[in-house]
Formats: C-alpha cells, sequence, structure tokens
C-alpha cells in the first residue's frame, strides 16, 4: 500500500513537470543590432519575443534577455520587459546595452532569451539561444602575397608588350614623316 502511494506521488510530480516543460510555446525570436560599430562603442541590441503561454490570470510572466559574450562567457548585459497575467498572445521587445571591445575583428555576442513566470509554479524556461557577429572597426582586407619568382614572370612576360608598343610607335613616327612629305 506504501508502495502504490509512493509511487503514485512519483507520477503526479511527473505529470506535473512534463506540463510545466510546456507551459510556453514560442512563437518567434528576433533580434537587431548593428553589424558594424567602433571600438569602445555603446550598442543597443533589441530582441522581440512573440509567443504564448498557458496562462491562467494567476502567475506573473516575463521576458528577459542576456548578452554573453562568446568567447569569455562572462554577462556583458541582462535585461527583462513584463509580459503581465495574461501571457496567452504576447510580443514585448527587450533592449540591452553592451560596449564593443577595444581592438578590432569580428566580436561574436551570445543572446539567451527567457521567459520568466513568477507564481504558484515558477520557472525559467530558455526559450531560444543564438549568436550574432559584430564587426568592431574596419574589417581587414585580403591579402594577396605573391612569391618573387611569380612576379618575376609577370615581369617578363609584359617585356614582349611593351617592345611591340615602342615599334608600332615608331612605325607611326615613320608613316606621318611621310604623309608629311607627300603634301
Amino acid at each position: 500500500m506504501r508502495v502504490g502511494l509512493v509511487g503514485l506521488v512519483m507520477l503526479l510530480a511527473l505529470s506535473r513537470s512534463d506540463v510545466r516543460a510546456s507551459l510556453c510555446q514560442t512563437i518567434n525570436v528576433s533580434t537587431s543590432y548593428p553589424h558594424q560599430a567602433s571600438p569602445g562603442q555603446r550598442i543597443q541590441l533589441v530582441t522581440n519575443v512573440k509567443g504564448s503561454c498557458t496562462s491562467d490570470g494567476e502567475n506573473y510572466f516575463a521576458a528577459r534577455v542576456d548578452l554573453a559574450d562568446n568567447a569569455s562567457k562572462s554577462v556583458l548585459a541582462s535585461n527583462s520587459t513584463p509580459i503581465g497575467y495574461n501571457a496567452n498572445n504576447f510580443s514585448v521587445n527587450v533592449e540591452n546595452f553592451a560596449t564593443t571591445p577595444s581592438n578590432n575583428g569580428t566580436w561574436p555576442i551570445d543572446i539567451n532569451t527567457y521567459v520568466l513566470q513568477a507564481g504558484g509554479a515558477s520557472g525559467n524556461y530558455l526559450v531560444n539561444a543564438t549568436t550574432v557577429a559584430i564587426q568592431v572597426g574596419d574589417a581587414p582586407l585580403p591579402e594577396y602575397q605573391q612569391s618573387p619568382m611569380a612576379i618575376f614572370i609577370l615581369a617578363l612576360s609584359a617585356v614582349p608588350l611593351i617592345l611591340r608598343l615602342r615599334e608600332r610607335r615608331k612605325g607611326d613616327r615613320r608613316m606621318l614623316r611621310y604623309w608629311c612629305l607627300i603634301r
């Protein structure tokens, strides 16, 4: 009898966690941000979170967005925006600010989006994790390195062209003199 009661309690606990895990169905998460910025510049990233959560009006919902440096994993910024007690269908913008590194290069930022529920069965749910890249400073120009042998061959192949042009000019001058004598 005791084993049956413990099994029933465990079954209820497990079924409740399944319901909590599927509490929110995220429809869309998108972030707008500058694709290029100067070193040491303060930039704004705005994340739009659209979704639908099972809501009975008793629990309070909010959307939170954390920005983290992809290399060091340190949190750059974290901000939340209230959704409210009715989260059946919502669309909110979460604004974050970060300062770009002081050196030039591509700066990858992790953007983690959560839906938070406060109330009877509180919890937070990671609904989207993505990484964006911001070009800090000027993009490096590609370097075309040529071997000395390649430069020598290129110069050597240009010599016949130059000689032909010189001969052609000489011929044009002779033709000009001929025309001048005829007249």
